[in-house]
């Protein structure tokens, strides 16, 4: 095989139709176990042939499979010892926090102890990582520093990832710290990698089908649904898409990919449209798509702009993935906690509900007895509604929650519960103000459950107002974050008392069950929301409830 400089990798076969010829970084996402074992006895191999120093990074018992298979390759006992092993366990760690920086450390120290040696270095690493604790950003990241790190070296190496256990979503962050991208069986230049890269010469002389072929082999073993989109209109799609939008045989070249989104959904793809066409990233979210046979399927959206030297005009790639299963899931364990919570407040229920029953108990022996005088009516009455009141808010508490959700404007379902709530508060001269709300305030939620939490919060607001005042309402947005205030002038929270707010059956009112709240915090959180709580005390208390903006 012919020889260069020692400094830099000589041009090394990885595969059976590709040639390098100079030090990278390799994405390779394998399928095939067997393949895999080629294909790093093959990069090992050589190494030992060119005397490189050879770095592997993979399980003991991988490892001892990779030497024997040198052996049958005639490789001496001597040249199989210098191999560096390391059992990626050790190096990357399986601790649920991905450590970039003692990873990082690890690379570099490895790096600079070859390099002082003056040996040209190749590593074949197999990433290892917690597998129960989500690492979308961290080994993107991770991968890109690396790149950074080992790049002045010139240092050829493989960085493998099994195709299976890593999202589409992961995968094009992973493509963006690698200069190629590796099946199997192919070999190409990365198209998201960002920085100077310099092509090889059969790249050069690739077409823009055959380049698209390459991505397409990519893109058709990722396991979820991929769709390349210029100017709305389909350009490909894999496998797993079509699965999705039960297209079957259906040809959706030249398609609009607006005729698979819920039409509620279309304001909120035009809103990200515009913000990718400014460069401005655009997050995860949750949508709703109509499949070819018109079932509806809840999916979450990853877009990314398609880098290709001749798709540069507004082509994006949209990874889709179906949570219909994840909100199932999310149903299930959120009757579960129910279920779990009923059992927590069994005892507190019994206990609220036994003391108005014992009253009314009294009182019917004293009505047998011909004793009962007329004012106890009014105490049975009281008692009664006491436990109508928690009966009703445990009601609201049990009620399944609802999966209709909707783009809702927070400034009009603020105004329009002050607006149904002002008579009341005349009444206790007390002012509702909602001046301060800016339209088009969008959150995605169901309606029914927001305004519940509106009208508990200034009806609260109102009962803590002995001596009249004014309730301050705001609803503001950022762009990415709708933030609804109410703020009270009535008698204050100590801290002691702030700790305990939202816990079932606590409240700072003589007739409260502190389920109202409770119920507040649940919906809230619900869409992934919060709401903090601020009070002084004879000043008043302030509750901020800050949600997802729809349009994000």
């Amino acid at each position: 095989m012919e020889r260069t400089n020692d400094r830099v990798h000589p041009k090394v076969a990885l595969t059976q139709n590709m040639e390098v010829t100079s030090g990278a970084h390799f994405l390779y996402l394998y399928e095939d176990e067997k393949k895999y074992l080629d294909n790093a006895c093959t990069f090992l191999a050589k190494g030992l042939e060119l005397n490189h120093a050879v770095i592997l990074l993979e399980s003991p018992d991988m490892y001892e499979e990779m030497k024997h298979r040198l052996y049958k390759k005639r490789f001496s006992s001597s040249q199989i010892e210098a191999i560096v092993f390391t059992d990626h366990r050790t190096f990357y760690g399986t601790h649920q926090s991905f450590d970039i920086e003692t990873v990082l450390e690890n690379v570099q120290e490895t790096v600079h102890f070859y390099k002082q040696a003056g040996k040209p270095i190749r590593i074949w690493s197999k990433v290892l990582w917690h597998q129960s604790t989500d690492h979308t950003n961290e080994i993107p990241l991770y991968e890109q520093k690396s790149d950074e790190l080992l790049k002045p070296f010139q240092i050829f190496c493989v960085c493998s990832y099994s195709s299976k256990e890593i999202s589409a979503n992961m995968a094009i962050g992973l493509m963006k710290g690698h200069s190629y991208v590796m099946t199997d069986d192919e070999l190409m230049a990365s198209m998201y990698y960002q920085n100077d890269l310099h092509m090889p010469s059969l790249f050069i002389e690739e077409n823009l089908k055959e380049k698209m072929h390459h991505y397409q082999n990519v893109i058709e073993k990722m396991p979820d649904a991929v769709l390349i989109v210029r100017k709305f209109h389909i350009l490909y799609w894999n496998k797993m898409a079509k699965e999705l939008l039960e297209c079957g045989a259906y040809d959706l070249t030249s398609k609009s990919v607006m005729r698979f989104f819920h039409p509620d959904e279309h304001p909120l793809i035009q809103a990200r449209a515009q913000k990718m066409e400014r460069n401005e990233q655009v997050p995860l979210v949750e949508m709703k798509m109509v499949t070819l046979t018109g079932r509806i399927v809840d999916i979450e959206l990853a877009v990314f702009p398609f880098s290709h030297d001749m798709l540069n005009d507004f082509t994006v790639i949209l990874i889709i993935r179906s949570i219909d299963d994840r909100k199932a899931n999310r149903q299930l364990t959120i009757k579960a906690e129910k279920l779990s919570l009923a059992g927590q407040l069994a005892a507190s229920i019994a206990h609220e509900i036994r003391n108005p029953l014992t009253s009314i108990k009294g009182f019917m022996k004293l009505a047998q007895e011909d004793v009962m005088h007329e004012a106890y009516y009014t105490i049975i009455e009281d008692e009664i509604d006491r436990i109508e009141t928690i009966a009703s808010e445990l009601m609201v508490l049990g009620k399944p929650v609802s999966l209709e959700i909707e783009v809702c404007d927070a400034g009009k379902m603020v105004r329009d519960v002050c607006i149904l709530l002002q008579p009341q508060a005349v009444m206790r001269k007390i002012d509702i103000q909602y001046k301060a709300i800016e339209p088009a305030c969008f959150i995605r939620c169901n309606a029914g459950q927001m305004k519940q939490v509106f009208i508990n919060l200034i009806k609260n607001a109102t009962e803590a107002m002995d001596n009249g005042g004014v309730i301050r309402t705001s609803v503001q947005s950022d762009g990415e974050t709708v933030r609804i205030l109410i703020a009270d002038e009535g008698k204050g929270m100590p801290e002691h008392v702030l700790r305990k707010i939202g816990e079932p059956f606590y409240s700072t009112k003589e007739d409260g069950t502190g389920l109202g709240l409770m119920v507040c915090f649940t919906i809230v959180e619900q869409y992934n929301g919060t709401i903090k709580v601020e009070s002084v005390v004879n000043e008043g208390t302030t509750f901020t409830i800050e949600l997802p903006s729809a349009y994000t």
